[in-house]
């Protein structure tokens, strides 16, 4: 079961990461960041997550919740690049308090899989295009 729960919530992060976007009040991220950085802070969680887990096995919620934590940490402080819309830049915001807002629970019920259709609106879209068209 947590072999499951691990694979599901990696997926949903990856796709999360691959093609949805955010809307909120705003992070203080630099919005200068290159676009090498800015991808590969997108990716930082499955990399980081398996140097950290594979050797050791698979993480608890806690340990799950803290390396998301880490992610949003990560994303935040690289930030956005410059060319990228204001509402794609919405949509980075509400991702990345998406995550901070994360906990263990959420591993558990399954809140983390955001197919609730809360990922569509005008700024979702727009950051999943940027990042579909900019990230290798």
């Amino acid at each position: 079961m947590r072999s499951s729960r691990f694979a599901l919530t990696v997926a949903c992060t990856v796709l999360l990461a691959g093609c949805a976007g955010c809307a909120g009040p705003g992070t203080d991220a630099p919005k200068d960041a290159s676009i090498e950085d800015f991808c590969l802070a997108k990716s930082w969680m499955v990399v980081e997550g398996s140097d950290r887990f594979l050797a050791d096995g698979l993480p608890s919620d806690d340990e799950l919740v803290g390396l998301v934590h880490d992610w949003a940490g990560e994303l935040a402080r690289v930030g956005t690049p410059d060319n990228m819309s204001a509402d794609a830049r919405a949509g980075f915001d509400k991702l990345v308090a998406r995550l901070e807002d994360m906990e263990a629970g959420d591993v558990e019920d399954r809140s983390f899989n955001w197919q609730d259709g809360d990922w569509e609106n005008d700024a979702e879209t727009s950051f999943a295009r940027y990042v579909a068209n900019t990230c290798p």
